[in-house]
């Protein structure tokens, strides 16, 4: 079943322009850790949300419809705080084979990571034993952060995989690749998301103390853009999931891992609730609108 949803969480191919993919994530450690993520993707692309505990612990994901049987998993939490984020990496690598003895592609390593580890440090002694690589047809970066100030970037290489450690009280990941900027100058850096990996370290200089939800969502917001479809700011300390859809911040969800369960929470005329299981709410759903077509084929094959 791990290669079936590894698969399906790279099986994506080109629906839009690379940049309608330009994701931006974060981990701040400050009086709380708080991570974050903008999910950026073609807005005719049904989003979903989910918590699901079959591979023995209970976590909850960011999903998106690419198929009946097609539902990758791209950004989430565990109960034990670890997150886990995949962005796409530029440049792409588009001629990638499969996993070799010894391999593991991101989608396989997101997946065991929030159903297997505890912390930063489990993926770390995982890595160890296991050369993370590129699987066919996307190219992926994974952000990794856990409650106790542990935070890094992991990226595919020709010669093995590299890690981007924290530095001080912060890690941003954008869409180019951490490890060729390690001690750069701001200025200095550039590729695909340069401009939003500036905006968030220029705003983190100057919020860090004190970083809290509210300073997420701002954050979030200042990295935002026309395709940005759902953004997530992640409290491990009380195991909970803020989530903000389409671009508009005035509206919050709150997602309780330990109850699986998400309510509006901020901005609603009323107060509504969904249970999420492993196959989770939509994002059309979560707005009042009626599922598309997609979903209600997801909905029935009951992925």
């Amino acid at each position: 079943m791990r290669i079936l949803f590894a698969a399906l969480a790279v099986a994506c191919t080109l629906a839009c322009p690379p940049t309608c993919r330009a994701c931006t994530g974060f981990a701040v450690y400050s009086d709380a850790p708080i991570y974050g993520m903008n999910f950026d993707y073609d807005p005719d692309i049904p989003v979903r949300f989910l918590i699901d505990d079959s591979g023995g612990t209970r976590a909850f994901h960011l999903a998106f419809v690419k198929g009946p049987r097609r539902v990758p998993r791209t950004a989430g939490m565990n109960e034990h705080g670890l997150f886990v984020s995949m962005q796409e990496l530029h440049p792409m690598v588009p001629d990638a084979g499969p996993p070799g003895p010894g391999e593991q592609c991101t989608g396989g390593l997101y997946l065991q990571s929030l159903e297997e580890f505890e912390s930063v440090s489990d993926v770390e002694e995982h890595l160890a034993a296991n050369r993370v690589v590129n699987c066919y047809g996307i190219t992926l970066h994974m952000l990794f952060a856990d409650p106790t100030g542990r935070a890094m970037v992991v990226e595919p290489g020709d010669d093995g995989h590299r890690i981007t450690e924290l530095y001080g009280d912060r890690i941003v990941m954008t869409n180019f690749a951490n490890c060729e900027f390690v001690g750069v100058d701001l200025d200095s850096i550039y590729g695909v998301g340069a401009d939003r990996y500036r905006i968030a370290h220029e705003y983190l200089e100057e919020h860090s103390e004190g970083f809290g939800v509210s300073d997420a969502f701002e954050l979030l917001a200042r990295t935002a853009w026309q395709w940005t479809r759902c953004s997530m700011v992640f409290d491990p300390t009380a195991g909970e999931v803020y989530v903000c859809l389409e671009g508009d911040f005035s509206r919050v969800f709150r997602v309780s891992i330990a109850d699986a369960t998400m309510e509006t929470y901020r901005g609603f005329d009323e107060h509504r609730s969904w249970h999420l299981g492993r196959f989770g709410v939509s994002g059309a759903e979560l707005g009042g609108a009626t599922p598309g077509f997609m979903d209600r084929l997801v909905r029935f094959f009951r992925l």
